[in-house]
């Protein structure tokens, strides 16, 4: 290849980099601003948008004690999901817009409807806001995300879950009696008690649809917290078996601590959506910071902005006023603990909508970059 040639593909990317930032300079605002030309045409139809997945609550449905399903219709922005992704379910709780991260709890179907199961907690506000929702109301989505699927598509497999984390194992045991309905299935979920046995109806349903499906019920009120020592009684081939898991971390735990002492942890694939907290220190005079989406690590400096720390790295993330203000910035962190520098507040560890400008790392940070 001649030098001219390549010298011409090394400038490129900054090329590119130098007509993104003219673009989206606020000069040109609010021509080249999404969310000014979204509150247009939302005016003549809330469902559509320029680039945000929407979509109406079609019905709501009580499963189980404090747990609730919603079924929405999104607008032709999804791009659709496999059995076992997640979604963030963005809305407005006390005030204040706020986003968490949940699975979807059954594959997909013909008429384009999806399903959230969402277990209502005292400290969770989404949860709370999404228990409020009536039919014909509008939420907003983002897209299908995560890899939480068997490696095999015909091994034997081994799911546990519990509590919601049985949510994503409906969609993948839907799934299976659509696609391969005689596959060698154990599904094994813990819950507290019998009102709290999220689709005990379904799963019964699902038996019917999937001949090589096997389902263990485990209820900690009747018989105590379950011992990963139960599995290897109560499942004898576990060993053999690739394995799925999903539930409250203490849950989570331990069964990944029996794997390992057994040698299979390479068999085991959990979902647990960020949840599980990076080390805080707020006094660290850096934290790493992974854009996940370019596949790049960068550093933040002790109170400095995840947006100027984007920058310095030579990443281009939206922005507008730079003050937390019009959210031009908004930015899904996947893992991690961040601060407003505005309000003081520290975030949750897991999947949640943050705005870069006025974001702090506290911990090590994955965000959606």
């Amino acid at each position: 290849m001649r030098s001219d040639a390549i010298s011409t593909i090394r400038t490129m990317p900054a090329r590119r980099g130098l007509l993104t930032r003219l673009v989206r300079h606020r000069v040109w605002s609010p021509l080249n601003d999404a969310a000014h030309w979204n509150r247009l045409i939302s005016a003549v139809n809330p469902l559509w948008s320029v680039n945000a997945v929407q979509a109406r609550v079609v019905r709501v449905v009580d499963e189980a004690r404090a747990v609730r399903s919603l079924w929405l219709k999104p607008n032709a922005r999804f791009r659709g999901f496999r059995p076992g992704q997640h979604v963030l379910l963005d809305l407005d709780a006390d005030g204040v817009r706020q986003a968490r991260c949940f699975s979807l709890s059954h594959a997909p179907r013909a008429d384009g409807l999806l399903r959230l199961t969402i277990k209502c907690k005292q400290d969770g506000p989404v949860s709370h806001a999404a228990h409020a929702l009536r039919a014909g109301q509008i939420v907003r989505l983002s897209q299908a995300q995560g890899s939480f699927a068997p490696r095999n598509t015909s091994s034997k497999l081994l799911l546990m879950s519990a509590g919601s984390g049985i949510t994503p194992m409906l969609s993948l045991l839907h799934g299976f009696a659509a696609q391969t309905p005689a596959r060698d299935v154990v599904m094994l979920h813990v819950c507290r008690s019998s009102v709290d046995m999220i689709a005990s109806t379904e799963l019964r349903d699902l038996k019917d649809q999937l001949p090589g499906l096997r389902v263990l019920l485990h209820t900690t009120e009747a018989s105590g917290r379950l011992d990963p020592g139960q599995i290897a009684d109560a499942i004898p081939d576990w060993a053999e078996r690739e394995a799925l898991l999903c539930g409250p971390d203490e849950f989570m735990r331990g069964v990944e601590a029996m794997y390992a002492q057994a040698g299979r942890l390479d068999q085991l694939s959990s979902e647990s959506f960020g949840r599980r907290a990076a080390d805080i220190d707020a006094d660290a005079p850096s934290h790493a910071v992974v854009a996940a989406n370019s596949e790049q690590v960068f550093t933040a400096l002790s109170g400095q902005s995840l947006l100027e720390a984007a920058e310095v790295a030579g990443l281009t993330p939206r922005f507008g006023c730079r003050r937390g203000i019009c959210r031009t910035c908004q930015c899904v962190k996947r893992s991690g603990t961040v601060v407003n520098t505005l309000t003081g507040q520290v975030s949750g560890p897991g999947e949640e909508l943050i705005q870069l400008c006025i974001s702090t790392p506290h911990s090590a940070v994955e965000l959606a970059l």
